[in-house]
């Protein structure tokens, strides 16, 4: 059970996203091993699973009201019937697990009228904003105007009626602050962990030390990890451009690709293509294809938060990422275990930052050594003693002490 701030503040702490926050499938594994980081401190104790059986039926209902409507069909996900059954069941689980505070990563989870009316306390921890995410990945074409409208207005109520608010990114928390109106001194900020099982991770660094050769040639080029599904968002095609300049300059360069990619770069002289990874099933080969390259590169035009690099990052491997988004946390907390770049970076100016990399291996090795030293900053646990930290100075600064739920009420389902 949790300890915050005082022995009479025991309870239970639950992670909420959307679908059952248990399964590594979710989003990206993020709330599972959040999770997993957050049991072992003895901070967070369960995870909500929020899987809507009735879930198709009730999104074709809605999509033919949208239509009947002249509304675009899109964006169930954002729509009143979905929250209410996101709700309720939010609201089951939690009585079910005995659960008093909620963390979701969902902007729009939980709701007003389900679980603060059950007592129980909400927080957020969130990559961005739905305002950002709506443009980040150009949804806005597709989506009803009246459906965006109803969604931020539901967020910002969320926001300002939460108990707390996180982000993984300062850009998100500049966006709390500017577009909903979110005072500065609610809202904390907190880099997420790597994506990776910590109990394996000191095997595999044992039994796959990486080391930066002498120099590169063809036999033994560069090897840059590119990590995304989104290949075009992401940058891959300004990469392999960049590649193929270095390669007319004499420099032996290779792109490790994981994930799925467009045809004409399956087959490319400068492209290592491992295909899809599904990290549930085959996590060695996804870790041993980080660890083979010598740099991870995340040349996005938009990012949110930035898995990718987190995880080159927690295996030692230095990165070069783009100055966007959440890139810019990571960036800074990777120091000389990084290199950034513009957003606007072309193909021959990106070439040029490699271009020492390859010539000089000293150098690379010296931001191995460094990413090396750094590795531990970007595990789970770091983010759960954070996110621990603000937990406990909240409770002392707002009274929780003093709180029925947080004083055993069965009512409510909390541990005396």
């Amino acid at each position: 059970m949790p300890w915050l701030g005082g022995p009479r503040l025991k309870f239970r702490v639950g992670i909420a996203a959307v679908g059952d926050s248990e399964d590594v499938a979710t989003w990206s594994g993020t709330p599972h091993y959040l999770l997993r980081a957050g049991r072992r401190r003895e901070f967070l104790t369960d995870g909500l699973n929020l899987r809507i059986g009735a879930l198709p039926r009730m999104r074709l209902s809605w999509q033919a009201r949208q239509v009947l409507k002249g509304r675009r069909p899109r964006g169930f996900q954002y729509s009143p019937s979905f929250l209410r059954a996101l709700g309720n069941r939010a609201v089951e689980e939690c009585g079910r697990l005995g659960v008093g505070d909620v963390i979701s990563h969902y902007q729009l989870l939980p709701g007003a009228e389900c679980l603060r009316a059950a007592s129980i306390r909400t927080s957020f921890y969130i990559d961005s904003t739905l305002h950002d995410l709506f443009a980040t990945h150009s949804m806005l074409p597709v989506l009803d105007r009246s459906t965006v409208q109803e969604a931020l207005h539901r967020e910002r109520e969320e926001y300002h009626a939460a108990f707390r608010v996180v982000t993984m990114a300062r850009w998100a928390g500049e966006s709390l602050e500017r577009l909903y109106g979110l005072p500065k001194s609610s809202i904390h900020n907190v880099l997420a962990g790597a994506n990776l099982p910590e109990e394996s991770i000191d095997g595999w660094l044992f039994s796959k030390r990486r080391a930066v050769p002498a120099d590169f040639n063809s036999s033994r080029p560069l090897r840059i990890g590119f990590t995304g599904k989104n290949w075009e968002r992401k940058g891959l095609p300004r990469l392999v451009g960049a590649a193929e300049i270095l390669e007319r300059m004499g420099m032996h360069v290779e792109i490790v690709a994981i994930g799925p990619l467009a045809a004409r770069f399956r087959g490319h002289p400068r492209v290592r293509a491992t295909g899809f990874l599904d990290k549930a099933t085959e996590m060695d080969r996804f870790v041993e294809a980080l660890l083979s390259c010598d740099i991870g590169c995340a040349p996005s035009y938009e990012e949110p938060m930035g898995i990718a690099p987190l995880e080159f990052l927690r295996l030692g491997v230095p990165v070069v990422c783009t100055a966007v988004g959440g890139l810019v946390d990571i960036l800074e907390a990777a120091g000389s275990a990084s290199l950034a770049i513009s957003r606007d970076v072309t193909a021959e100016e990106l070439a040029q930052h490699l271009e020492p990399l390859v010539r000089d291996p000293a150098r690379l090795q010296a931001m191995s050594q460094f990413a090396w030293r750094r590795k531990e900053h970007f595990s789970w646990d770091r983010t759960v003693a954070e996110l621990k930290d603000i937990w406990k100075g909240d409770a002392d600064a707002k009274g929780y002490l003093s709180s029925s739920i947080l004083q055993g009420d069965p009512q409510h389902g909390v541990a005396p």
